[in-house]
Parts: C-alpha cells; sequence; structure tokens
C-alpha cells in the first residue's frame, strides 16, 4: 500500500496548521488591545495592600489589608478567608504592645476576681 503522506502533503498540513495559529494568535492580540490588557484595572477601581503579615499557624496567618483607605484585620487559612473587624487610622501601626494592653486589663480588674 503507498505511503498517504508524500512531502506535498506533510508541507501542506503544516502550512495550515501554521496559519490557524496565526490567526489565534492574531485574534488573541486584538482581543487583549481592545479590552486595555490581561487583567488591567478599570480607572475606578480601587488599589487593595497588604499593610503586615504574621503567621499564626502552619497554615493560617493574620493580615492587615489596606483597600480605600481603610483597614481591616483579616485572617487566612485552610478553610479559607475570613474577615475579624475593620481597624481605625491609627491601630494598624503604633498602637500599644498586646503586654502593655494585658498589664492594663489587669490593673484594672476586679480585686475580688469577679468576672467585670
Amino acid at each position: 500500500m503507498p505511503s498517504v503522506l508524500g512531502p506535498a502533503s506533510l508541507f501542506s498540513t503544516f502550512a495550515t496548521l501554521a496559519i490557524i495559529l496565526g490567526l489565534l494568535m492574531g485574534t488573541a492580540y486584538v482581543a487583549r488591545r481592545l479590552r486595555g490588557g490581561w487583567g488591567s484595572r478599570t480607572a475606578g477601581a480601587a488599589a487593595i495592600n497588604v499593610i503586615a503579615t504574621r503567621p499564626i499557624g502552619p497554615q493560617a496567618s493574620l493580615m492587615i489589608i489596606e483597600a480605600e483607605g481603610q483597614r481591616f484585620l483579616i485572617s487566612a487559612g485552610r478553610a479559607g478567608v475570613t474577615a475579624i473587624g475593620a481597624l481605625g487610622a491609627g491601630d494598624a501601626r503604633g498602637a500599644q504592645p498586646f503586654g502593655a494592653m494585658l498589664d492594663a486589663a489587669e490593673n484594672t480588674a476586679p480585686a475580688d476576681g469577679a468576672a467585670p
């Protein structure tokens, strides 16, 4: 049985493949130019910045995130991302250390050991 794929047939196959790939790349290029790039932000979109990250376990961490001028404390772990709360303007930097806050809380606790 004679070979079906001769040199002319192989050239035709590769030329067709090159034309199809060129058309796909050209279409992707035009689409990207019309949309303004892959994943580009629109003019009104606000940036989200990670201010600080602290690990609290092997697969969990706390993060301070800033979005639209506000700061948020969130936790991220294996179960997902959870918003813990919003931080005030001075909460993220220059706040009291945890030890100082604990000492202040212990000094204001009732002397008889009853819960406030």
